[in-house]
């Protein structure tokens, strides 16, 4: 027979394909405005500067911010300490690629494409350092969101999980 994945880790995959199976993808409406990370988990080829935040990520260390009227999702991690914070302007579009039928007959849309356009970083009182970071064809993928939830798969294989602030705070207390 078939052996259950009782680590941690797949608990957490068992966890996603359930959420993944409520047929939950991009919504334009949802994903606009503010997000919190509460968990992160690095895929097989992380990016190197991605390695060096999420190693030091914390609840409420790292902030996301959807605009969907200019297509630009900004993200902020701060620094273990909360001096220094590095800034990202990513520039994403939905796109027809690794949609899902659900079980009404509507397309769900699963993947942004994403494209980093600009990043900084700000260090206490030393002035704001641009940084030359520059990708295109990325791609994050939707595997569950609805009004305080995000949770998303990135085209290197990391899992991002992101709460509205309020519910972060209403979830902590």
């Amino acid at each position: 027979g078939g052996q259950i994945d009782t680590t941690e880790g797949g608990k957490v995959d068992a966890l996603l394909g359930l959420l993944y199976s409520r047929g939950k993808g991009y919504d334009s409406s949802l994903v606009d405005g503010d997000w919190r990370l509460v968990l992160s988990r690095e895929g097989q080829k992380p990016p190197k500067i991605q390695k060096l935040v999420d190693k030091k990520a914390k609840v409420n260390t790292a902030e996301n911010f959807f605009d969907v009227d200019s297509g630009i999702f900004s993200g902020i991690n701060y620094t273990p300490r909360g001096n220094g914070k590095l800034k990202s302007a990513v520039k994403f579009n939905p796109v027809a690629e690794n949609f899902d039928m659900g079980g009404d007959g509507k397309v769900i849309i699963r993947r942004i494409s994403c494209d980093i356009v600009g990043a900084s970083f700000k260090y206490w009182k030393l002035p704001t350092l641009p940084l030359p970071l520059r990708a295109k064809g990325g791609y994050l993928d939707f595997i569950y969101m609805d009004e305080d939830i995000r949770i998303t798969k990135g085209n290197r294989g990391g899992l991002f999980v992101h709460f509205r602030p309020e519910f972060l705070e209403q979830v902590m207390n």
